[in-house]
């Protein structure tokens, strides 16, 4: 029997936009997001800061769209979860639930 593992690790980004807009009063909290691959190195996450940022400007932009009304929540969430993938592109491992299988992996050719 091998003891040897290997352990991937993830950051979650919530889809939520309660906190990014005025007309979002609550935001599902399960199945709502997705897990972009971190490394990990001396038992601290290294390299998502960047990826972190960029996913609360987004969300910030998302969140003023729906204000406007250019966008429905739904519409709100599919435009996230695309520009969120064009963001991660090659870089990491990007996963994002569907309504059939539990997370599936991202593409940019999907929408």
């Amino acid at each position: 029997m091998s003891t040897t593992f290997e352990v991937t690790a993830y950051r979650t980004l919530w889809f939520g936009f309660q906190y990014d807009s005025e007309t979002v009063e609550q935001g599902e909290t399960v199945g709502n997001g997705a897990l972009a691959t971190v490394r990990w190195y001396d038992g601290e996450p290294v390299g998502d800061g960047h990826l972190q940022g960029q996913f609360a400007a987004l969300k910030d932009v998302v969140g003023d769209m729906l204000d406007k009304g250019v966008f429905t929540p739904s519409t709100a969430r599919q435009y996230l979860k695309r520009k969120l993938a064009e963001r991660v592109g090659d870089r990491q491992e990007l996963l994002i639930p569907t309504g059939e299988s539990p997370f599936e992996k991202a593409s940019l050719n999907h929408s």
